[in-house]
């Protein structure tokens, strides 16, 4: 393969990995995802995406972690939360994306670390992009876009629950993200879904209203906990399940919190439970020691 095809197919691994995936046509998907839901949302995830790479590259990041996109990915969320946060007419835009990139990546350089990677005992994931919106949003005040208010419906729901891991809004848009998963891992599609009418479910007797659920608030960080721990062989239904569960009042207090919620909700509990693991407490269902 040459150095441009490769370079290519690493890019858009990036963006499949997003979803905890290792595919470029999966990425390829999600990438056509956001550029169906907005153009400048996906400029500026390619943007974050490339320059967090470029990053990672000059500093000597491993190459094996460049080429499975493991830098790619949180440098796209990135993007996509900037050009949310900061429309693409606001200077500002220029100044933070660019540096919360170069930040996701060095964090990300931090968590692969061996010595840290051991300590801390726990995948990334998308750590290092919530870490660096979190440190700019610090310093620099949130300037969303106005948007018209929309009526969603609970299929609404269902395709947002996946989409709005990538900040997407648009239902048309997520179909793409339904098609990138089915293509790498149909397991993960179906549960993710699962995920979805649970959190849903869980949220309304929470007392979440409809129209904020039929968002998908509730429901994507349920989809990402579903996504990365069905892999896990060695975790029951029972404990996956509680987690799925457990990331919606994560969720609402995060929401009060006023940060932003982002991602975090699925970091938290993944970690939870993959530490819960490793102590051998049991929650429900035992949750085995992770090798």
């Amino acid at each position: 393969m040459t150095a441009g095809l490769q370079f290519i197919r690493s890019f858009l691994i990036g963006f499949s990995q997003i979803m905890l995936q290792s595919n470029s046509l999966t990425g390829l998907c999600f990438l056509a995802a956001i550029a169906v839901n907005s153009l400048p949302m996906c400029l500026a995830a390619v943007a974050g995406s490339l320059t967090a790479c470029l990053g990672a590259w000059v500093s000597g990041a491993d190459k094996a972690h460049l080429e499975q996109g493991l830098y790619g990915y949180n440098g796209a969320l990135v993007g996509l939360a900037c050009a949310l946060f900061w429309p693409s007419a606001s200077a500002l835009l220029m100044i933070i994306l660019p540096i919360a990139a170069l930040l996701s990546a060095g964090l990300m350089r931090l968590f692969l670390e061996p010595r840290f990677s051991a300590w801390i005992g726990c995948p990334a994931y998308t750590a290092p992009f919530i870490l660096s919106i979190w440190l700019v949003t610090a310093v620099a005040e949130v300037e969303p876009a106005p948007g018209a208010a929309v009526t969603h419906t609970g299929l609404d729901n269902l395709l947002l629950g996946f989409g709005q891991v990538l900040l997407l809004d648009n239902p048309i848009a997520c179909l793409l993200i339904l098609a990138g998963l089915a293509l790498e891992s149909r397991p993960a599609l179906y549960w993710g879904a699962v995920a979805v009418v649970l959190s849903s479910g869980c949220a309304f007797l929470l007392g979440a209203t409809p129209d904020v659920i039929f968002t998908g608030a509730y429901a994507y960080n349920a989809v990402l906990v579903a996504i990365a721990l069905s892999v896990r062989p060695n975790l029951g239904a029972l404990p996956l399940i509680a987690a799925i569960l457990l990331s919606v009042p994560v969720t609402g207090w995060l929401k009060q919190s006023g940060v932003p919620v982002l991602t975090a909700p699925f970091v938290i509990v993944s970690w939870l439970a993959l530490l819960l693991g490793r102590l051998d407490i049991v929650v429900g269902d035992q949750v085995p020691r992770s090798n």
